[in-house]
């Protein structure tokens, strides 16, 4: 089963990180969370403390792999909130599972799938980790933060070493699913319950143009913009959090 921990009681919400990422990137928001809910957050397949499953963890795999965990806790609903590739998890786990979805929050993420520059690049990412992960982590660290970034050292720093804990087989195999992962939009056009969504207007990893011009017209989705790049939960961890309890309430 996946590396998982709890905290907390009340409602369900379940913290999904994303690529490069694990659970610790959710412990301030946790903390908060913990306060008036429920909050599980897991280690994603090849991720953190969580084994490799195959040689692709699709977005479906570790939804599934997820909802063992949602399962062996006995819990029938959740808000579920995602970052980046953590948010195309949600929607696969709400395609899969949607009865046990209380509502959906992505983050820096998108429903849209790779484009053939994002596969290259992909492609380009997996060559590179197979050869030096410092290379990666390196490579990644300025695609992930917006460029007047300077005074965030600490955050950037805690991102790396959320990297360092990401399995070389981990990486590719993230890398793999991602890039088949469908278009899920449908989802946000058929989903009923509240949606909320965070874009970073400067976040080069997922553009949220692309994105927010397919993200229907609808009274149950809210979107916040924020003046950052893909890690908003770092770089804006103010706003981020505010905007979040008051989705999930």
């Amino acid at each position: 089963m996946l590396y998982h921990q709890t905290s907390g009681n009340g409602s369900a919400v379940l913290l999904i990180h994303g690529y490069l990422e694990n659970l610790k990137m959710w412990d301030d928001i946790s903390s908060e969370l913990s306060k008036n809910h429920l909050v599980i957050r897991c280690d994603n397949p090849g991720h953190g403390r969580s084994p490799n499953y195959s040689e692709i963890h699709s977005m479906e795999l570790a939804a599934q792999k997820i909802n063992e965990v949602i399962e062996s806790l006995g819990v029938s609903e959740v808000s579920v909130v995602g970052h980046s590739m953590g948010g195309y998890i949600t929607l696969a786990f709400a395609e899969l599972f949607p009865e046990k979805v209380k509502s959906i929050f992505l983050m820096n993420s998108s429903s849209l799938p790779d484009t053939d520059e994002k596969k290259e690049l992909r492609k380009r990412a997996a060559e590179v980790a197979q050869k030096n992960m410092e290379a990666l982590i390196k490579m990644s660290i300025p695609l992930l933060f917006a460029e007047n970034s300077e005074g965030l050292e600490n955050q950037k720093e805690f991102a790396r070493q959320m990297m360092r804990e990401t399995s070389i087989p981990g990486v590719l195999a993230a890398l793999k699913g991602m890039s088949q992962r469908p278009d899920r939009t449908e989802i946000l056009q058929n989903f009923e319950e509240k949606i909320g969504v965070i874009l970073g207007t400067k976040d080069k990893t997922v553009d949220p143009n692309t994105f927010k011009n397919v993200i229907p017209q609808k009274d149950n989705i809210s979107i916040l913009e924020l003046d950052c790049g893909h890690m908003s939960y770092l770089e804006k961890p103010d706003e981020t959090l505010n905007f979040l309890k008051e989705f999930i309430g």
